[in-house]
């Protein structure tokens, strides 16, 4: 009974160091890198409508997509941009 109760403490162990290294990995994995450039905000500018730029000249993405990634590219938690604001906007290939 004392080497089952081992053998379970053993085995938890082991699951808790996998669900630890994969929670961390994922992580890693989650944060995108991409090449951007410099975009200053102009005047009637939204997230909306630069990311609907960026989606035609990109059919495979997104809009929803591209405001995300450029929300997270400048460390954003609103869509609030104003003139005159440079942001970096992604390089979808």
């Amino acid at each position: 009974m004392k080497k089952f109760r081992e053998m379970i403490k053993n085995i938890i162990f082991i699951l808790i160091v996998i669900l630890l290294f994969k929670s961390i990995l994922s992580y890693q994995l989650a944060k995108t890198e991409y090449s951007t450039y410099n975009y200053t905000v102009c005047s009637n500018d939204t997230l909306w409508n630069i990311a609907a730029d960026i989606c035609n000249e990109n059919k495979d993405i997104y809009i929803r997509k591209v405001i995300s990634d450029i929300k997270e590219i400048n460390n954003m938690t609103d869509p609030i941009i104003y003139v005159g604001q440079t942001i970096q906007l992604p390089i979808y290939n």
